[in-house]
């Protein structure tokens, strides 16, 4: 057998290898990443103190970073710490640490070519070093160049003991624009936030190419996240890597806020500014790319791409990686959804209380206002009858009433009437006569205060009843007159303490029915002892088919939550809380003249001119038109609408 034919091992070496220091220098393409992988190097060599200079010298720009850490392999003397720092390219001693090591010493580097960034960021670079009170010694590099020196500086008038030093000269034009100092201060802060909370390191940006008075020292201080922490999630388990974990530190982002995004970092440093965007791991799914989570995701155990450390290398604990935030999206899912839970029943209850603030005063600046009865969180109107409770005097032949509470008509559920039966009388007229109540039944009124009482008059299909009725009031206990009396509506003057029974007889042929109000009438009327007395809370209905905005039925007070006038106030809490405080006014206006279906009608044709001028005011002065199901000659998504403005 030939021994072309034998098989045979050989060791992959570069043809050139200084053609692949230059590929690994080109490769990274961000100056300001350049010089975080620098200050990263002070920070794992333990300094306390990094310092960052922009200056000129000889007309070149230049950046210094200069820092009180451990030094360059501190156990070796100088002149070779640093020969060995420029013949081991490619080599790093942090290569042996585990990700659990590295995690706990916060270390990223472990390539050992941070060193050839500052190909991206200048044309040479010099590294002074001194250990132990030793003789400072420095190590020239110069861009595209295969040769470097090692030196001593006898120049070098830094007394301290131990220090280390990194000077980049002759900074590139394009590069000077990325590193001023408060941008490469903002970028160092975002970019180190993790090192910089752990660590106890003060790390600042000097600018002395500045002009005038313009700012020129910046501390690089670690930028704290927007929104709502999610305290229960710290850490979380990668079950595909033995021991592994990741560090959560997110929060919750109102819309109020903007749109945020989730960072990805490797024991402390970023590697991809937004989870939903990496290639190597699909993370474009909720609540990654919701925007409405910020924050930061540490995986110490991560390969990151050398020349760039951005992004992620794809073997197999990036899947581990992509795995584990798989089952971290339904927790967070989870807590969001418990969270907004919570927060819309606080924004209930918040609005609940300001709402009976505001309604607090009714009963004192309007005595003769009836309120409502409160019960158990529900409302129920005085003279709204419950089952079985008769409001006519049915020893006179009376009934029970049974006709909707006021400020239901037509739209009090499956029980009320068709609408054609209230707006089509002459179709489907009222039967005979076969209920009757006052409203109000019962109020409290000051000496010399009036009150309205409205009889309603009612079929056995709860219908209300006008024509072939005659209608006689009187006072059937003192104190107290009638000041008008006329059909169906009659004032009442309180003239003196006491209590007094006012009393409506309706006539219609043979049939006679009696119906009567209780008024206690006072020297004066104090605020209600509680603040919920007398004004019910909102309880929210979905009703996507109905056209009614509120309603009280069965004891209740309700809004359609599917009402398109309240679906574009929701996310306003001061818009939302108008409308639902206009809605309980027309509520309680409805309850002093009898809530008849015309009455209903009028009301909520007041509210939708209200809402409508709401939305103008909210607007600035413009009024743009809204879709609304059903609705016709609306302008088409896109189409501009109208300017209201004058």
């Amino acid at each position: 057998m030939s021994d072309e034919s034998r098989s045979r091992r050989i060791r992959l070496k570069p043809a050139d290898p200084f053609d692949l220091i230059r590929l690994l220098a080109r490769s990274q393409n961000d100056p300001r990443k350049a010089v975080a992988e620098l200050v990263q190097n002070s920070l794992d060599a333990g300094a306390t103190e990094v310092a960052l200079v922009r200056f000129r010298k000889s007309g070149a720009v230049c950046l210094s970073i200069r820092d009180n850490g451990a030094g360059v392999l501190p156990d070796r003397v100088r002149p070779d710490a640093l020969h060995h720092l420029a013949t081991h390219i490619g080599h790093s001693y942090k290569r042996q640490l585990t990700p659990e090591e590295r995690y706990r010493l916060l270390q990223q580097g472990r390539y050992g070519i941070g060193l050839l960034g500052f190909w991206s960021v200048g044309k040479q670079m010099a590294i002074r070093s001194r250990v132990n009170g030793s003789e400072v010694f420095v190590l020239d590099l110069v861009e595209d160049d295969p040769d470097a020196t090692v030196h001593p500086d006898r120049a070098q008038k830094v007394l301290d003991p131990t220090w280390t030093e990194v000077v980049i000269r002759h900074v590139h034009p394009a590069a000077q624009r990325l590193l001023t100092g408060r941008k490469l201060a903002d970028y160092l802060a975002f970019e180190l936030r993790g090192q910089l909370l752990e660590r106890d390191a003060r790390v600042r940006v000097v600018d002395r190419l500045a002009r005038g008075r313009a700012m020129q020292d910046f501390p690089v201080r670690p930028p704290r996240f927007q929104g709502v922490p999610l305290r229960e999630i710290h850490e979380w388990p990668v079950p595909d890597l033995a021991g592994a974990r990741l560090r959560v530190d997110l929060y919750f982002l109102p819309e109020e806020h903007g749109v945020g995004r989730v960072t990805l970092a490797s024991a402390g440093t970023v590697v991809a500014d937004d989870l939903a965007a990496l290639e190597a791991v699909d993370l474009r799914a909720d609540p990654w790319n919701s925007g409405r989570l910020t924050g930061l995701v540490d995986a110490p155990f991560l390969d990151v791409a050398p020349g760039t450390r951005r992004g992620l290398v794809p073997n197999e604990k990036a899947d581990a990686f992509g795995r584990a935030m798989e089952t971290l999206a339904v927790r967070v899912r989870e807590w969001l959804a418990a969270y907004r839970n919570a927060t819309e029943e606080e924004a209930d209850r918040s609005l609940q209380k300001r709402l009976r603030r505001v309604f607090r005063d009714i009963q004192k600046r309007l005595p003769h206002y009836d309120l409502f009865q409160v019960k158990d969180g529900g409302a129920r109107g005085a003279g709204d009858a419950l089952q079985g409770e008769p409001t006519a005097n049915e020893e006179d032949g009376g009934a029970p009433a049974e006709a909707p509470a006021a400020g239901e008509a037509a739209t009090a559920g499956a029980d009320a009437l068709p609408p054609e039966f209230e707006e089509h009388p002459l179709l489907f007229p009222p039967g005979p006569l076969a209920a009757l109540r006052l409203v109000p039944a019962t109020c409290r009124l000051p000496v010399g205060a009036e009150k309205t009482l409205s009889a309603r008059a009612s079929d056995a299909d709860g219908r209300v009843v006008h024509e072939g009725i005659s209608f006689a009031w009187s006072i059937a206990e003192a104190p107290g007159e009638l000041a008008s009396a006329a059909g169906e509506r009659a004032v009442y003057r309180a003239t003196a303490v006491g209590a007094a029974l006012v009393r409506v007889e309706a006539r219609q042929g043979a049939t006679l029915l009696i119906a009567d109000a209780a008024i206690d009438v006072l020297e004066e009327i104090e605020a209600p002892e509680r603040e919920d007395m007398g004004i019910p809370d909102p309880v929210e209905v979905k009703d996507p088919t109905g056209s009614w905005r509120s309603r009280l039925r069965e004891g209740r007070w309700e809004y359609n939550g599917s009402h398109p006038d309240y679906l574009n106030v929701a996310r306003d809490e001061a818009r939302r809380f108008r409308f639902l405080a206009t809605l309980l006014a027309k509520e309680l206006v409805l309850r002093q003249v009898a809530g008849g279906a015309v009455e209903d009608r009028l009301l909520e044709s007041l509210v939708e001119v209200l809402v409508l001028l709401d939305e103008r005011l909210a607007r600035g002065g413009r009024l743009r038109e809204r879709r609304t199901p059903g609705a016709a000659g609306r302008p088409a998504d896109g189409e501009p609408a109208e300017d209201l403005r004058p």
